[in-house]
Formats: structure tokens, C-alpha cells, sequence
């Protein structure tokens, strides 16, 4: 386990090389030993949609992106409710260092969606079984 404040100063050299460019931040992190960018991912240095776009390499719908940047990564373990649609809440987590996707009725999972598709697929999922 990386020293906290080695951690928070390779996050700062991470961040500001990085800047608003989330692809160029993806691209940093696959090149950080796999032990190291699991801690990073699973940190208080990045936000939810640092980590969203890390694992899915694509921009959410707006509501769900403004969710996400107000969340820090570390929420993720325990699962981000990310959109509502119609009955069903969509979810983001992150568990075994993979981000998952999870379709609930509100009481229970229905469905997890993974890889760089997930949250499209888990989307559209919800728009197919409503009503």
C-alpha cells in the first residue's frame, strides 16, 4: 500500500499533466503499475467520472456526468446511484477493480452490465423494461 501523501503528490502530477483531459488521464492511469492505479481508483485524489471515464472510455449523458463529478471515487465501493429511470435506478461500482454498471428495481439487482459498453447497455436495458 502506497504512503497517503506519496499518493496525493503523484495524483497532483497526474491531475495537473491531465487537466480537463479525460482520455489523456485514462491513458496515464493504464500506464501506472496495476497496484498503484487501483489505489489511485479507489481514492479520495479522483471523482467518480475520472474513474467512469477510465473504465468506459466514453461521456455519460449530462445529468449523469454532473452526478459524477460531485462524487469522489472512493464511493464507488458501496455503488453510486447515477440516473433514475422510470422505477428503476442505475448504478455505478466498482468491485474487484472493474466498473460495473447495475440495473435495481429500487429493492433488489436486476441486472450488471460490464466492459466499455456497460453503461449504454444498462441504459438502454431500463428504457426496454419499463412500462
Amino acid at each position: 500500500m502506497t504512503d497517503y501523501y506519496e499518493l496525493a503528490e503523484l495524483a497532483d502530477k497526474i491531475l495537473a499533466l491531465a487537466d480537463e483531459n479525460y482520455e489523456y488521464l485514462s491513458e496515464v492511469l493504464d500506464d501506472l503499475d496495476e497496484g498503484l492505479r487501483n489505489e489511485m481508483l479507489d481514492s479520495d485524489f479522483l471523482n467518480a467520472y475520472q474513474v467512469f471515464y477510465f473504465f468506459f472510455r466514453q461521456k455519460p449523458e449530462e445529468i449523469v456526468e454532473d452526478r459524477l463529478l460531485l462524487a469522489s471515487a472512493s464511493e464507488l465501493k458501496k455503488g453510486l446511484l447515477i440516473y433514475e429511470y422510470s422505477l428503476l435506478e442505475i448504478y455505478f461500482r466498482v468491485e474487484d477493480n472493474k466498473g460495473i454498471i447495475i440495473v435495481s428495481d429500487g429493492d433488489r439487482e436486476l441486472k450488471r452490465f460490464y466492459g466499455k459498453s456497460a453503461y449504454w447497455n444498462a441504459m438502454e436495458y431500463a428504457r426496454t423494461n419499463t412500462d
